[in-house]
C-alpha cells in the first residue's frame, strides 16, 4: 500500500488486536486485514489458498500460531 512496515512494527498491529483475535482463533483459522482506506479488522474463518482484496497483515491457524509468530517478530519485548 503506501510505506512498507518492519515485521516488528507488523506484530505490534496485530498484537492490538490480541484479545478479539485469540478469541476468533479458538474456532477457526483466523486474521488480521488492512483495507484500502487504512481500517484494520478481523476476519474470522480464513479459507486457505485465498487472495483477498484487502492487505493481509497476518493470517494464523490458533493461539499457538499466534503466540510463535510473536516469539519470532516481538524477541525484544519483554
Amino acid at each position: 500500500m503506501s510505506n512498507a512496515m518492519s515485521m516488528a512494527e507488523v506484530a505490534q498491529l496485530i498484537k492490538s488486536f490480541d484479545s478479539e483475535l485469540r478469541h476468533e482463533l479458538q474456532t477457526s483459522r483466523s486474521g488480521v486485514f488492512r483495507k484500502e482506506n487504512g481500517d484494520l479488522y478481523i476476519r474470522a474463518n480464513v479459507p486457505l489458498g485465498q487472495t483477498y482484496p484487502e492487505e493481509v497483515l497476518g493470517i494464523f491457524a490458533d493461539p499457538a500460531d499466534l503466540d510463535f509468530f510473536y516469539k519470532i517478530y516481538l524477541k525484544d519485548e519483554g
